[in-house]
């Protein structure tokens, strides 16, 4: 599977989101409940609580479906990346399913950024 650079780079941006959404997830979470328990002794309204969960639950749910599809397209990939053996295919199919996280940088830096251009020969 041959990509061009752009592809390249829209694939690295999708495969660091996690690292950079993560935390604001945390972050967005830490202030819910600072905020709950900040009013502990008040009434709880509904619509302030659903608000505040849906506001870190819904971009959850969409990077986990962005992780899912990147999950999908990296073991496409490997297996077939004519350029690695099918030892090495397993190991990375084994690692996507495991540390798909960590993985999928992983992956991106060294098969897919730094792939080596085939040179066609013209006739």
């Amino acid at each position: 599977m041959k990509l061009t650079k752009n592809q390249k780079i829209v694939v690295g941006i999708f495969t660091l989101l996690p690292f950079v959404l993560v935390p604001y997830f945390l972050i967005q979470i830490f202030i819910f409940v600072m905020n709950m328990v900040a009013h502990e002794h008040q009434e709880p309204d509904v619509a302030v609580i659903l608000a505040g969960v849906f506001s870190f639950l819904i971009p959850i749910i969409i990077t986990g479906f962005i992780s899912l599809g990147l999950l999908i397209f990296y073991i496409i990939h490997a297996v077939s990346n004519k350029s690695i053996s099918g030892t090495e295919q397993l190991i990375w199919i084994l690692v996507f399913i495991f540390v798909s996280t960590i993985g999928f940088p992983v992956y991106w830096i060294l098969r897919i950024w730094n792939e080596k251009e085939v040179l066609e020969a013209r006739y």
